[in-house]
This record gives C-alpha cells, structure tokens and sequence, in this order.
C-alpha cells in the first residue's frame, strides 16, 4: 500500500469510525479494532466541545439546548478537515452550521460567524434573516437561559457591520408588534456576552 492511501485511510478511521473492509491493509484492520482509536476519537470530540464552547458560544448554546450538539460536532469531525488550532475551528464550524436543517441554528451560526467576522475587521456589511425574533433568543443565549419558544414569529433581518452601533441592529417586519424587555438594553447584553 502506498503512504498516502495509508494515511488517509487511518485519518478516514479517525473522523469518522468507519468500519474496514476485507480489502484493507491488516494494520488498518487492527487500529479500527483498538482501544487505542475510540480514545483517540474521543479526545478529538472533547478537543472540538471545549473550543466551539468557548469560540461559538451563542450556535454551542441553541445545539445543546435542542440535543443536537454531539451530531452536529460529529459532523464537523467527520466531514471538516480543520486545523487542531482554535482560531480555525469556530468559523469552520459556523460555516457548517450556517446550513443546518433547523431553521434557529442556521440563523444563530449566521449571525454568530458574521459578527465574529466583523469583531475581526471585516468591512462587510452582512444581513441575517430570521423566522423568529432574535433579540429575545440573542439575548437568552447570551445569558445562558432556555430559548422562548414563545417568540414572535416573522421575517425578522438582523445586520451586522462594524459600522452600527453595538455592531448590529434588528429590522423587525412593519406588521411585528415586539413586547418590551424587561432588560433596558438587551442588545447591549448580548454583544457584551460575545466578546
């Protein structure tokens, strides 16, 4: 077997646990049946929860509060070839997560990776459509707290450009009638539990 069809091979059992065939090299058939292979699969996915916990907070949030944070870093293992660096890991993740099935997530990891973006000095200016009104959920998954299931519902717009104050703003639909928050600014919470 050639080393590189070997080492890919032994990174495919890594990400994602796939099961050998007949074909396979012997070597290959003995790591994939290790102890040694699932610790290393589990320090990978505990590597990946503790940085995306801290460099994606608000998208680690709404995934863990709707049980779908193990499958969704398991498909970032699986399917993202990222740097082990965490500077790399949260825009990849975003990224990813910026097309999920649930319609909250994907909408959470947009705004999440553009407003990341434009902390970094991205002069972009980035528009991030919601069905349900964000600033109750931004402000709930900054605090840590359950998400409403409750919110008004609508096509809401968030922007977000280094150029607003706070970095975004919320562009409710003309027919949104938003109950006021008990906070007095809770778009102000929010940014300042993201950075």
């Amino acid at each position: 077997m050639q080393l590189a069809a070997h080492q890919r091979k032994l990174l495919d059992l890594i990400r994602s646990g796939r099961v050998p065939d007949r074909s396979d090299d012997p070597y290959i058939q003995r790591v994939a049946a290790s102890d040694d292979l699932k610790e290393a699969q589990r320090n990978i996915f505990l590597w990946r929860v503790y940085v995306l916990e801290r460099t994606a907070p608000l998208t680690f949030t709404v995934l863990k509060q709707r049980e779908l944070l193990r499958s969704a870093i398991g498909e970032f293992i699986g399917t993202c070839n990222v740097s082990p660096f965490r500077e790399t890991q949260a825009p990849a993740f975003l990224d990813l997560m910026s097309r999920h099935d649930d319609s909250l997530v994907a909408s959470v990891a947009q705004f999440e990776l553009a407003f990341l973006r434009v902390r970094q000095g991205d002069a972009g200016h980035f528009v991030v459509r919601w069905n349900l009104e964000p600033t109750t959920i931004l402000n709930e998954l900054a605090r840590g707290l359950p998400v409403s299931i409750d919110a008004p519902r609508g096509d809401y717009q968030v922007v977000i450009s280094r150029e607003l104050p706070y970095q975004f703003k919320v562009i409710s639909p003309p027919s949104a009638h938003v109950a006021a928050s008990p906070l007095e600014n809770p778009t102000r919470c929010a940014v300042a539990s993201l950075g």
